[in-house]
């Protein structure tokens, strides 16, 4: 008999190896930007929430979208940033999946 599939997030821990080759692999650039995303469910979304989780790294955030997808029941704030660190967004991360409202988190190059 299987386990039941839940929503709940999975935490890599930074020592991980895998974290640490995705870390190296994918180290800040100055050609191709981090993205960052947060989704929460329809009317879940906490702007001010995720700002504060994000700290001061807001500054280096050059564009913000937010999106809400009524069809399939969520809604969404993507940063794209210039010059942060793939550490720095892999601690972003997991601040955020750790909040209560949040379903997802991940950043991207």
């Amino acid at each position: 008999m299987g386990a039941e599939p839940t929503d709940a997030q999975i935490r890599m821990s930074p020592d991980d190896p895998v974290i640490q080759v995705m870390s190296a692999r994918h180290g800040a650039r100055e050609t191709a930007p981090y993205r960052l995303t947060v989704r929460a469910a329809s009317h879940g979304l906490r702007i001010v929430a995720v700002w504060q989780a994000l700290g001061r790294e807001t500054r280096h955030a050059d564009h913000v979208r937010v999106r809400i997808d009524r069809r399939h029941g969520f809604e969404e704030v993507t940063l794209t940033y210039v010059a942060v660190s793939a550490d720095v967004l892999a601690e972003t991360v997991n601040r955020l999946i750790a909040l209560p409202w949040v379903l997802d988190a991940c950043f991207y190059p």
